[in-house]
């Protein structure tokens, strides 16, 4: 840069605070990238550090926003050589944003650390009433919201609409939520008590309804996250739910499902009895025979059982559709409030929020994302079938109760998986009902790899085998070839009687590709499931009671819901229980925090000597 150049024009009139089309001056650009001798010039030579453009942003909220944290320091510090020093609470126009809040939403780190270390402060509030934190959180920037957490930043905080700081860590950075979420908890080791700080979890500081937002607990349970659900706070708000209304519904909803089982499965036994026995089911026996009375009595009770899930399940999908719909509503508003204050200069800000937005179009309401949904609908389809199939049995073709029998036996075997719906909410089961699920899913892997052997293999018995009376149709065929996989009986001497050299390859080489490698193939990955799933047992018993109980919760009415808010605020203000000092976290938890903390030590230690260094190598000059 000539400075002499650049001086000349200022002596001959050029006005040092010109301003672009956006209202910034020449110590905007100068703040953003270009060296600190060039900013310090241009205010001797009498630039406004101070001076707003358009959006209020002053050169030091551009120096925080590009991580320019030598500019912060000659800004606030040595910017009074010239004249008054930069303002470090400065704030945005109508978004009331101080530089603070410019260094956290751009994760700008080390000019973080410089406007703390000049003491800014960490808990201005912009418009909406949000912190330094709470902007991290909401724009996923986790290395300047874990700093903030570090100088114990409120993390209770909300905003004007009611949502929670902790919300967003929780969605986006669920480490940096771990670590807040200590804020809720606090020890008193010499008294052997500890406090939770459960109403500031759910409603935060203000009384304000959150019928619109998400709580920490649906987050934590719609992303699965097992690491924050084991913390000492959640699990207490999970037993506290569940000692006020989660054990009396799930014990009402698992006593109605086995009730519901046992009329279908009751009702499957007499219809398999009849069918055995012959017995027609006409309008004389229906008018004069007892057992025919007791059979259209558990038809009906049945049909009702049926109708009231069904009935049930349109309730949920309405609800959950209404109620991810305020939620959209809101989370739409809240983002156009936001994108009038995105800068033309920074369309990454404009561009971040967009896709927000464009995110929300491809979520769907939460009673879309449960498996158990899915499965019950199955079920109420099956029943559906089975009682139309009777109907048209009785009234018009009684060949059709083969069809009714061999349909019942799928119903009643879906049926009783279904019981594990309710019985998730117990903690003995959970890690079970987890295991069959990712089970499941080892299936499907083992299923594509068998028949990519099983097909060609079936082909080739077909045409080597297909005369022997084993094999002579299609599905003896199929069922023949699985038989092998499971070194059953499967007619050898049969086939090495009709082909005694096709007899030794394809069995051999079948038994060694589908009883050896695919079948332990299978077994590894039933063992890596189970081993996955068992290291994390109690955080999975406990993510299956969460996710039950928030289907419970959901259905409280309103007198329920107003009891259970008032026990918090009233006993959970914070609750105060009895603290074992021998009950004390993981030692490698310990040892990870005590490596950062002296990580951030010596990064600051580093700072100060770099910071020396250069005032000397100032003065000598």
């Amino acid at each position: 840069v000539d400075f002499n150049y650049i001086e000349n024009l200022i002596t001959e009139g050029a006005d040092i605070n010109c301003t672009d089309r956006h209202g910034q001056t020449i110590l905007h650009e100068s703040a953003r990238a270009w060296h600190t001798d060039i900013a310090l010039f241009l205010l001797e030579n009498g630039a406004n550090i101070n001076q707003a453009d358009k959006f209020g942003r002053s050169p030091l909220h551009v120096a925080a926003a590009t991580d320019y944290a030598e500019m912060v320091d000659v800004l606030i510090q040595k910017g009074g050589l010239s004249q008054s020093t930069a303002n470090i609470e400065q704030r945005t126009l109508q978004e009331l944003q101080t530089p603070l809040h410019y260094a956290a939403r751009n994760d700008a780190s080390e000019s973080l650390r410089m406007l703390i270390k000049l003491e800014a402060d960490i808990e201005a509030k912009d418009y909406k009433l949000r912190t330094p934190l709470f902007v991290a959180a909401e724009l996923d920037r986790s290395e300047t919201a874990r700093y903030l957490i570090d100088l114990n930043a409120d993390a209770t905080v909300i905003d004007d609409s009611g949502q929670l700081c902790m919300t967003h860590m929780v969605t986006k950075m669920a480490p940096v939520a771990k670590q807040a979420l200590d804020q809720f908890h606090r020890t008193d080791r010499a008294n052997r008590k500890q406090y939770f700080y459960l109403n500031l979890l759910e409603t935060g500081r203000k009384d304000k309804k959150l019928n619109k937002k998400k709580n920490n607990s649906t987050v934590i349970v719609s992303f699965r996250q097992l690491e924050l659900i084991m913390h000492p706070v959640i699990m207490r708000m999970i037993d506290i739910k569940w000692e006020q209304f989660g054990r009396r519904g799930a014990f009402r909803a698992l006593f109605l499902n086995l009730l519901f089982i046992l009329v279908w499965t009751i009702l499957w036994c007499v219809c398999a009895l009849v069918s055995a026995l012959s017995l027609q089911f006409t309008i004389c026996k229906f008018l004069g025979n007892t057992f025919d009375w007791w059979r259209v009595l558990l038809w009906v009770i049945a049909s009702l059982f049926t109708t009231y899930y069904i009935v049930y399940e349109v309730k949920e999908i309405w609800l959950s559709k209404r109620r991810f719909q305020k939620w959209k509503d809101w989370r739409e508003s809240e983002i156009q409030r936001d994108l009038k204050f995105c800068h033309p200069k920074w369309p990454e800000e404009r561009t971040y929020l967009e896709s927000e937005a464009n995110d929300l179009d491809d979520m769907l309401p939460s009673y879309f994302s449960d498996f158990w949904n899915y499965f019950d609908w199955t079920v109420y389809f099956l029943q559906l079938i089975v009682l139309l199939l009777h109907i048209i049995d009785i009234a018009l073709d009684p060949h059709l109760s083969v069809w009714v029998n061999r349909i019942f036996v799928l119903l009643i075997l879906l049926l009783w998986l279904r019981l594990m719906k309710d019985t998730r909410a117990f903690r003995l089961f959970g890690p079970f009902i987890v295991m069959l699920g990712k089970i499941g899913w080892d299936l499907v892997k083992f299923f594509y790899l068998y028949l990519e052997f099983y097909i060609p293999y079936a082909c080739g018995f077909w045409m080597v085998f297909g005369g022997i009376s084993t094999m002579s149709t299609v599905d003896q065929l199929l069922f023949s070839l699985f038989r092998i996989t499971l070194v059953d009986d499967y007619q050898f001497e049969e086939m090495h009687a009709f082909d005694i050299v096709m007899a030794y390859i394809l069995i051999g080489t079948f038994l060694g590709v589908s009883a050896i490698l695919c079948i332990n193939l299978f077994i590894a990955l039933l063992s890596d499931t189970f081993q996955r799933v068992y290291d994390n047992a109690n955080a999975n018993a406990i993510m299956q009671q969460a996710a039950l109980l928030l289907s419970i919760e959901e259905n409280l009415s309103n007198r329920q819901r107003r009891k259970f808010k008032k026990f918090i605020q009233d006993k959970c203000s914070p609750e105060e229980q009895f603290y074992d000092d021998d009950l004390t976290v993981a030692e490698d938890a310990d040892l990870k925090k005590v490596t950062i903390k002296i990580k951030e030590q010596m990064d600051e230690l580093l700072e100060h000597i770099h910071d020396n260094e250069k005032d000397k190598t100032m003065v000598s000059m």
